[in-house]
């Protein structure tokens, strides 16, 4: 059975409770709905109470491009989701690189080349590198706000630098480890990390019966999440281990504000490209416009254009009128509920 989450009236974590007692609490009044920007239903109560805890794990399987996420204790499955935190910020940084350097050939206003940025801290990450590792820590410090968790059971893929060659993949093994390292850090503030290897993660599956698809990228508990699983069965060798929830999410992708569109217009006047706001509405505001949900865009001659309200934000339309657009709440992560 799918437990709900319950959080004290100082907002600590409390062990989640079934659906039949979240629903006697609401009908009492001694608790109140509410939703984290993750979309994960939970109540807070309103009446003191204890705040007695028992041990939860969280399992974490990182990937390239996709995490593998799992909260457990040691009765049975909680929670359970996959991450999707492939960005595309190096194919950006290239166009911005090229676009720059062209604009330094021209009789034109420029940026001119600065070489005093060129140093760099310790402890720098490529932004890349970065934006996966904050998403992760982002993604974590929600779910711990609601769940009280006290050990994290992480898989701790090894690289091996002396496969690498060149220069290129020496960086790449030292951005690799410095990211980890943030990343267990961040763990140890918060509670107990234990790290498995993949030939661990690999055995509990088996010793489980816990099969595993090789897309990847398939929105499914399968895909990733079932090593979440495997790692909370070892650290706490969890009884229970059907799967009661399994939610996907993603970020929105936000064009940040350019000087200009790379392709200049007929008259050869560039017009200017991206930014947070489109005609008074925020970028991925949830608008309620002609009987439906849908998400906001960019613009076109004054027009807004919408998305699908779901996982995929496809482009649905270009040609909203902004004044029939009513504005319903700001949404920041994207989240699909498979189960």
């Amino acid at each position: 059975m799918q437990k709900v989450p319950v959080v004290h009236q100082d907002g600590t974590p409390l062990m989640p409770c079934s659906p039949a007692k979240a629903r006697k609490l609401l009908k009492q009044g001694a608790a109140v709905k509410k939703w984290t920007k993750t979309g994960i239903f939970y109540i807070q109560l309103t009446t003191p109470t204890s705040k007695h805890t028992q041990q939860m794990a969280m399992g974490i399987d990182p990937g390239a491009h996709y995490d593998g996420y799992c909260i457990a204790t040691k009765e049975q499955m909680q929670l359970s989701g996959m991450l999707v935190v492939k960005n595309r910020i190096a194919k950006k940084m290239e166009q911005r690189r090229n676009m720059r350097r062209a604009r330094r050939f021209r009789k034109t206003r420029r940026r001119p080349k600065r070489f005093t940025n060129r140093l760099r801290k310790e402890g720098w990450l490529p932004p890349s590198i970065k934006a996966k590792v904050e998403l992760r820590i982002r993604l974590i410090e929600s779910l711990l706000k609601i769940y009280p968790i006290t050990d994290f059971a992480v898989e701790d893929m090894k690289v091996d630098g002396n496969r690498l060659k060149g220069e290129q993949g020496r960086q790449y093994y030292t951005w690799t480890m410095l990211g980890k390292s943030k990343l267990y850090a961040f763990l140890k503030s918060r509670g107990n990390l234990c790290l498995y290897d993949p030939e661990d993660t690999r055995k509990a599956r088996e010793i489980n019966r816990l099969e595993k698809t090789h897309k990847k990228g398939e929105l499914v508990f399968s895909s990733q999440a079932v090593d979440g699983l495997a790692l909370c069965w070892l650290l706490l060798r969890t009884k229970n281990l059907v799967v009661t929830t399994f939610m996907a999410w993603r970020r929105p992708e936000m064009a940040r504000r350019q000087l200009h569109v790379f392709q200049p217009a007929k008259s050869g006047v560039r017009k200017p490209y991206g930014g947070s706001f489109a005609l008074g509405f925020k970028k991925n505001t949830v608008v309620w416009y002609k009987g439906k949900l849908y998400r906001t865009g960019g613009t076109t001659k004054e027009r807004l254009s919408l998305h699908s309200f779901d996982f995929e934000n496809k482009r649905v339309m270009q040609n909203a009128k902004p004044e029939e657009c009513q504005k319903v709440f700001q949404q920041t992560w994207f989240v699909k509920k498979v189960s």
